[in-house]
């Protein structure tokens, strides 16, 4: 999982900047501390489908992300303010 981490930290590394970057790893850093605190309080087996709900979930973040990101440059873009 840290290697993906690691991929997704580079990707945007590229697609964007240094700071938006660091604010993408921040905010998947806390959710994934937060999901694994949650499955360890509740005591929950991980099964394969969890595994598999864990990466979806890691995915539509950062899909969210990106998706913010090229909206706030769109509204920049336009001479709107955020």
């Amino acid at each position: 999982m840290f290697a993906g981490f690691i991929a997704i930290a580079v990707l945007i590394l590229f697609m964007y900047d240094l700071k938006r970057m660091l604010l993408t790893c921040l905010v998947l850093g806390s959710f994934l501390i937060l999901l694994f605190g949650l499955i360890k309080l509740s005591d929950y087996a991980l099964s394969l489908s969890g595994i598999a709900a864990i990466i979806l979930a890691i995915g539509m973040a950062v899909d969210a992300n990106i998706l913010m990101y090229e909206r706030f440059n769109e509204e920049i873009k336009d001479g709107k303010s955020i």
